[in-house]
Order: structure tokens, then C-alpha cells, then sequence
């Protein structure tokens, strides 16, 4: 009986010496992950083993162990993917990419409103000469009437040209082309009807056609210009084309709708400038220098249609 005691009392001995020596242990794995995490060294198994005093199996030992050091090294490479994840600068190529893509548009917008601004300019230039040569015209005949005559000189009684027998003569000149454009509204003028007299009768008409398709959508300050310049040019209406796909046929709907709410200005679809592949439409902009701004149709789509859902 006293020799079971004793062993029971050893044994006992035993256990908290060697439970002892396993928080010792442990205590030193700890130290030195907390030395090595201080010198910024490779939180390894071999190096903790090392820095310790055990082995790397002494280390897989332990469950609780291993999972703390599993846990750390996660942390650590969190950390190291965080650091690499950088924000884009305002130098950074990305940056940079997204700047000159809005200078394009910038840039190809006002390039469309300079040839817009262009084209009724020339207008104008054209109206202008028609007007200089109509006064120089009428100044002559002024000075004819005006200047007296040398009694001396013996007085011709040919009667004076009237006004229908300077101007250009109309005989050449087929009725409906004139009547098409008085129906228009325009006067037709000396330099107009020469300009006519020079194109065969069908390119005058196709182009009188196609005056008439441009003022239906664009508002035009000068219709006589305007008409002579395209009888120069042989324009020609455009010629109505169904959808090529899908995608046609869904931005044709919206941008109807979208010009009948006022939310873009009403630009023909054929001047409409296209970046990277997507239409760009002007989207009205009381906050901008030219009243709208540049922006693809279907991102425009997706702005009107969240301010319908907000009304």
C-alpha cells in the first residue's frame, strides 16, 4: 500500500515538471515570434525552431501553436497585398488614360460645333457677294439715271433696260426648279440662278432635296447662302436607312425620346461624333461653358432614366 503511494506521489511529481517544462517552451516560441516580428525577420518555422531553441517538428506538436503562427503569417500577407494595392496618382498611367479620353470628347465636340459654325459662316460669305454684286448693279443703273446728259451729245431714245432684262436670264431654267425655290422662301438672286444655269436640272433639284431634309432639322440663318452653297457642292438628301441591329434600333428609340423630354439637344444622327466605338450625345447642361456636355448614349440612357424614376 505505501509503495503504491509512492508511486502515485512520483508520478504526480513527473507530470507538473513536464507541464513545466511545456509553458517554459511555449513561453520561448513566443519570445521569439514577438523578436523576430520586432526585426522585421521572415516569420518562418525554421527561424522560429532556430531564434527558440526547438525543433520545427517540436513546433507542428503543438495544434494551438501552429495555428497561432498560421494566423500570423496570414496577417502579414494581408498586410504586404494592401501595401501593393496603390491608389492611381494624378500622374499615374490610368489617370492620365482617363484625361485624354474626356480631351477627346472635349476636343471632337468642338470640332462639330466649329464645322457647324463654319458651314453658316460660308453661308453668309456667300449671301454677302450675291448683295455686292446686286448694289454694284444698282449703282450703275443709278449713275445712268442720274448723271445729265451733254446737250451736245445726240440723246439715244432707246428706252432703258428694265430691272427683268439685266438680271440673269430664267428661260434656260426649268419652271418647277424656280417655283421649288420661291416655295422656299427665297428670292432667286443674279449669282443664284447663274449657279443654277451651271448644274444639270437634276443635281438642282437633288440638292434643292436636299436643303429642304437639312432645314427640317437644323435651324438656318441664311436660306439663300445656304441653297447656293449646295447647289455647288451637288448635295444630295440623305436616303432613310433601317437600323443595321438591335443596337441601332434601341438607340434610335431612346434618342427620340430623349430629344421630346428636352434632356438632349436635337442633333441629326449622322453628326453625332462616335468615340471608341459608342455615339456620343450632347446631354443639356445649364452648369457647362457651352450649355451640355459630351457623353456616350448609353451611360446618357442610364442617367435620364434614374432622374424619370427620382421624378
Amino acid at each position: 500500500m505505501l509503495k503504491k503511494h509512492n508511486r502515485e506521489k512520483q508520478a504526480a511529481v513527473l507530470n507538473r515538471a513536464q507541464q513545466q517544462r511545456k509553458h517554459q517552451k511555449k513561453d520561448s516560441v513566443l519570445q521569439a515570434i514577438q523578436k523576430l516580428q520586432t526585426d522585421n525577420q521572415p516569420l518562418t518555422f525554421p527561424n522560429i525552431a532556430k531564434v527558440a531553441g526547438c525543433s520545427v517538428s517540436y513546433l507542428y506538436k503543438w495544434s494551438e501553436i501552429t495555428e497561432y503562427i498560421h494566423d500570423l503569417q496570414n496577417q502579414k500577407t494581408q498586410q504586404l497585398h494592401h501595401l501593393e494595392e496603390k491608389q492611381p496618382t494624378p500622374h499615374s498611367l490610368k489617370t492620365l488614360h482617363e484625361v485624354s479620353k474626356q480631351r477627346i470628347r472635349d476636343l471632337v465636340a468642338q470640332n462639330q460645333e466649329l464645322k457647324r459654325q463654319n458651314e453658316k459662316l460660308r453661308g453668309h460669305v456667300a449671301e454677302i457677294y450675291e448683295l455686292r454684286e446686286e448694289c454694284h448693279r444698282l449703282r450703275q443703273q443709278l449713275q445712268e439715271l442720274t448723271i445729265p446728259k451733254s446737250v451736245s451729245k445726240v440723246i439715244s431714245l432707246q428706252p432703258l433696260k428694265t430691272t427683268a432684262q439685266i438680271k440673269t436670264p430664267t428661260s434656260d431654267i426649268p419652271q418647277d426648279i424656280l417655283e421649288s425655290i420661291k416655295g422656299l422662301g427665297i428670292k432667286p438672286g443674279a449669282r443664284l440662278l447663274r449657279e443654277i444655269s451651271n448644274h444639270s436640272p437634276q443635281k438642282v433639284r437633288s440638292a434643292i432635296s436636299a436643303f429642304e431634309q437639312y432645314r427640317s432639322k437644323t435651324v438656318v440663318d441664311s436660306p439663300g447662302g445656304c441653297l447656293l452653297r449646295m447647289i455647288q457642292d451637288e448635295a444630295e438628301p440623305n436616303l432613310p436607312q433601317e437600323p443595321e441591329s438591335s443596337n441601332e434600333r434601341e438607340f434610335d428609340e431612346w434618342y427620340a425620346e430623349a430629344i421630346r423630354q428636352g434632356f438632349v439637344l436635337d442633333f441629326p444622327k449622322n453628326h453625332l461624333c462616335v468615340v471608341m466605338g459608342e455615339i456620343q450625345v450632347k446631354v443639356k447642361d445649364s452648369h457647362a461653358t457651352s450649355g451640355y456636355v459630351n457623353m456616350e448614349w448609353r451611360e446618357a440612357k442610364a442617367v435620364m432614366e434614374k432622374q424619370d424614376g427620382n421624378v
